[in-house]
């Protein structure tokens, strides 16, 4: 059953999920993942990005220190 509005009445049916998304556990101050927009036809989701492999990190160390022979 859809959502219906009669003059002063409002009527929902069953509860049903859109889409299937993975989200990162909210961490505060940002609890929601997720935005709609104005409009309500779109939604802006922050979602986990599965990596084969992480990147390289390379840290440089005393890179200011000038080595004689």
């Amino acid at each position: 059953m859809p959502v219906v509005t009669e003059s002063v009445s409002f009527s929902a049916g069953t509860p049903h999920a859109l889409f299937s998304v993975e989200v990162p556990e909210p961490t505060a101050p940002y609890p929601g993942q997720y935005a709609v927009t104005r409009d309500g036809q779109r939604f802006l989701v922050n979602t986990l990005v599965e990596q084969s492999t992480r990147p390289a990190l390379t840290v440089v160390t005393s890179w200011t220190t000038v080595h004689a022979k």
